[in-house]
């Protein structure tokens, strides 16, 4: 197990975990508090409006204390590149952070733990007091779902009988 950290720029409160640099942002779905899935990758969700706060890449196995963390969250990410990253809507990619999505192309589950976004709700400060621990697991194929807005190929007994239905 390693933990990799670095400060994050936040801008207009989030940061993302994106693929390949790619920010969908018109597929967020903004129901949960503390991170926002998109199409591709998510959003975190932070308590400050703008500002830097901590960010921890675990990497491997560990078992934490929930005591540690005030909220937790976690939700089903797609990564169609193999190449999710911590990264500041402003400044871009966080290069001392590890590519979060190791195990190539995938659905992933995406846990966020955090402590302090209670503390300066929607504030501009140059450091805050909040921290964010990030885990990635790969997602076995058979119970992965499909990507949102993408579908399966087309079944052909399925195209052939839509056919004779059209040709009347």
């Amino acid at each position: 197990m390693a933990t990799h950290r670095a400060p994050v720029f936040v801008n207009e409160g989030a940061y993302g975990i994106f693929d390949h640099g790619e920010v969908p942002i018109e597929s967020a779905d903004w129901s949960g508090d503390l991170i926002a899935t998109m199409s591709a990758g998510a959003l975190v969700r932070t308590g400050i409006n703008t500002g830097n706060v901590r960010v921890e890449v675990r990497t491997g196995t560990s078992e934490d204390s929930a005591g540690e963390w005030e909220e937790q969250a976690t939700a089903l990410v797609w990564s169609p590149t193999g190449s999710l990253r911590i990264e500041s809507v402003v400044d871009g990619p966080q290069l001392e952070l590890p590519v979060l999505s190791a195990s190539g192309p995938g659905w992933y589950e995406l846990e966020v733990k955090a402590r302090g976004r209670r503390e300066a709700p929607d504030a501009s400060v140059l450091e805050s007091g909040e921290t964010y621990l990030i885990s990635l697991r790969l997602v076995p194929e058979p119970t992965a779902p499909m990507p949102a807005g993408s579908s399966a190929a087309p079944d052909p007994d399925e195209e052939a009988r839509r056919r004779r239905l059209l040709q009347g």
